[in-house]
């Protein structure tokens, strides 16, 4: 029965996690948080994009850099 119990949570939290995930609302993978100086960043573990910790807590999908017509960034 335990067995099933922990089963079930799993699936719960894969399921509401995703749901999260259209929101904008994502859960870090911890062992791969990162500092670059700026952020932290990592990969969401329901979707796996890469997003970054917000100063007042949370976590966020990080945008696309706007490419310009040659496919380099824009400044």
């Amino acid at each position: 029965m335990r067995h099933l119990k922990s089963a079930f949570g799993v699936r719960w939290k894969m399921m509401f996690g995703r749901v999260l995930c259209l929101f904008n609302r994502h859960r870090p993978q911890r062992d791969k948080v990162a500092w670059d100086g700026f952020n932290y960043n990592s990969e969401c573990v329901d979707c796996g994009k890469r997003i970054y910790r917000r100063q007042g807590g949370g976590w966020r999908a990080m945008r696309a850099p706007a490419l310009d017509e040659k496919g380099a960034e824009a400044q």
